[in-house]
């Protein structure tokens, strides 16, 4: 016997309760603030960052997105003057941060990079011959530095993002393309 019926049955009363809900906020105005002149009452705000993406959306957005709004509306209980406004500020660095790694590994191991034991950068540079050393500087020079506890906490099994990529189920062709910034922006959110 299947259970398909009721199963849809559950998810038609959480859709009108959803709806029901949601009315009721529009009509209550409950999630909009009116900003009084005469007094300054107590105040909180928030935000949230346009979540760039650079792999899969994952649990994390979830849990950072719902302590935002857990706060709004525990401060609003409170009786402050809650402000969240969804993605008032960005956080691109870590895509340049992983285009970067990419242009630095495509200029020291080749495109596609053979990460084989023992290729150190000095052997890649005298056979090679054809890596431009300044632009590697820059490269080098625009690392950002994390924390190292975010760092261990964000390890993967692949050493390199090459190989980060690869595990997406991306192409070597596909893969060289996100050496460049933007488009990761352009990627991510259609494909994904």
């Amino acid at each position: 016997m299947s259970s398909a019926p009721k199963e849809r049955k559950r998810v038609g009363e959480i859709l009108e309760l959803e709806r029901e809900i949601q009315k009721r906020w529009e009509e209550t105005k409950a999630f909009e603030e009116e900003s009084p002149l005469e007094e300054k009452p107590p105040k909180f705000m928030t935000t949230f960052p346009f979540p760039y993406m650079n792999g899969r959306l994952h649990l994390g957005h979830t849990f950072t997105l719902a302590k935002c709004d857990f706060a709004v509306g525990y401060y609003r209980l409170k009786g402050r003057k809650c402000l969240f406004p969804f993605a008032f500020h960005c956080t691109g660095m870590p895509i340049k941060a992983c285009a970067d790694k990419l242009k630095r590994e495509m200029l020291m191991y080749g495109n596609p990079p053979n990460f084989s034991e023992g290729n150190d950068v000095e052997e890649i540079v005298e056979e090679n011959g054809s890596v431009n050393e300044n632009e590697l500087d820059d490269i080098t020079r625009d690392k950002a530095k994390g924390k190292k506890s975010k760092a261990v906490a964000k390890t993967v099994a692949a050493k390199f993002q090459w190989q980060i990529m690869e595990s997406l189920g991306l192409t070597n062709e596909e893969i060289a393309k996100f050496s460049s910034a933007e488009h990761w922006l352009t990627y991510f959110p259609e494909k994904m």
